[in-house]
């Protein structure tokens, strides 16, 4: 019976961190984007919060399309609404989800 009771706590003990270390979606306003240390700051209804990008970090257009742009894609402007997908750490942004360019920028 204890034997049960144990295997038991480690189950919820190792789903409960699985919960924790979950990506998380963000949504908001780009304030800044620091090229130099690759990093994006969002504002989003929590505050101000800046994520780092890695060379793992996809960003993607609004249709899916993958970016070969990456972090010096134009649409990744100050004032840009983007949804990122952050990974368990919390910092760090797996994906970037860019939004569709302004008119003026299509015609280039």
């Amino acid at each position: 019976m204890l034997r049960h009771s144990i295997a038991a706590s480690v189950l919820v003990l190792v789903f409960a961190g699985g919960l924790l270390a979950a990506d998380k979606e963000v949504k908001g306003t780009v304030v800044k984007v620091d090229l130099d240390k690759k990093t994006v700051t969002v504002k989003t209804e929590d505050g101000e919060k800046t994520y780092d990008i890695n060379d793992d970090t996809k960003f993607l257009g609004p249709k899916g399309g993958v970016s070969k742009e990456g972090i010096k894609d134009d649409r990744l402007a100050k004032g840009a609404e983007v949804k990122l997908v952050i990974a368990g750490n919390n910092r760090t942004a797996r994906e970037v989800h860019l939004p569709e360019r302004k008119e003026k920028d299509k015609d280039k």
